[in-house]
């Protein structure tokens, strides 16, 4: 790997997984979310794959550490997020997972912090990249084509 002499080696490349959960509440729909590490802002329910886990092993694990809920594996993608490298994390991936069925989970998860929010409430509740993977993620889920994101935002924006 190459690394400049007095510069430390860049981060490895980040896989994040998350489950994109919904349910009607008095006929609105509703997104299951979890507080951000800093609390300050909400965010869809996941984490980080460790090495040489899959995706989908990942998924199942951080959702139940994060919210005490356990969810069944999942089948279907509906968003791939190409994060670019920040000044403190990696350059990642992000999977926003179609959420199958939860099931209560009964060991002791890391929080088990959530709420369900209508879409039109993650405006407020989450910031801007995230809540554009929220919606991405929904329009995806609507039409059955998976959304491409670079940072919350279709790559065909990106594009002249």
């Amino acid at each position: 790997m190459y690394f400049e002499l007095g510069r430390p080696e860049p981060p490895r490349r980040r896989t994040g997984v998350a489950g994109f959960f919904t349910r009607r509440i008095s006929d609105e729909l509703n997104v299951l979310l979890m507080p951000t590490g800093t609390g300050t802002s909400w965010q869809l329910p996941g984490g980080d794959a460790e090495t040489d886990e899959f995706m989908h092993e990942a998924y199942v694990r951080e959702i139940a550490e994060k919210t005490g809920l356990s969810p069944t594996p999942p089948e279907e993608i509906l968003v791939v997020d190409h994060v670019p490298r920040g000044v403190t994390e990696a350059e990642g991936l992000d999977v926003v997972f179609k959420g199958a069925d939860l099931i209560p989970y009964s060991a002791d998860p890391e929080t088990t912090a959530y709420r369900w929010a209508t879409l039109g409430e993650t405006d407020s509740l989450c910031l801007g990249p995230e809540r554009d993977r929220i919606h991405s993620a929904h329009e995806a889920w609507l039409t059955g084509r998976t959304a491409y994101l670079i940072w919350g935002e279709r790559v065909t924006a990106h594009r002249p």
